[in-house]
């Protein structure tokens, strides 16, 4: 659980300028969930906007090996807020993200995300 809630913290800090080559987005995430984060930086750039704040992981363990993790989270993005230059809201509030995910064990002993889906907002309630 911990590569998983690290992983939204690189996010967090990528998506303050919204950039799909931040160097903490590979730390934690890999394969499909880099790829979903990175394409979320690349589409909130160029709708030129940015964000503040982070979201709040809480996941629960669905499935574990030696290996592997699957978790379930209703991810908080309530105090994850897009902004305009200059610092204003773009006037849609963060939401609830029901988010899957699979958490990999690598031979080095490093964990990252390797798969992330993550749903509309609204679509889990806390």
């Amino acid at each position: 659980m911990a590569a998983y809630k690290a992983m939204w913290e690189d996010a967090a800090e990528a998506s303050r300028t919204s950039d799909p080559k931040h160097p903490r987005l590979d730390d934690h995430a890999e394969k499909n969930a880099l790829w979903l984060l990175q394409y979320v930086m690349q589409q909130s750039r160029k709708a030129g906007v940015a964000s503040q704040g982070a979201p709040r992981a809480a996941p629960t363990v669905v499935k574990s090996s030696r290996t592997k993790v699957e978790l379930l989270d209703c991810l908080d993005g309530s105090k994850w807020m897009k902004v305009k230059p200059g610092g204003q809201a773009d006037g849609v509030p963060g939401g609830h993200y029901r988010t899957e995910a699979t958490v990999v064990r690598h031979s080095s002993g490093q964990w990252k995300v390797s798969k992330l889906y993550s749903a509309e907002a609204g679509s889990c309630m806390t």
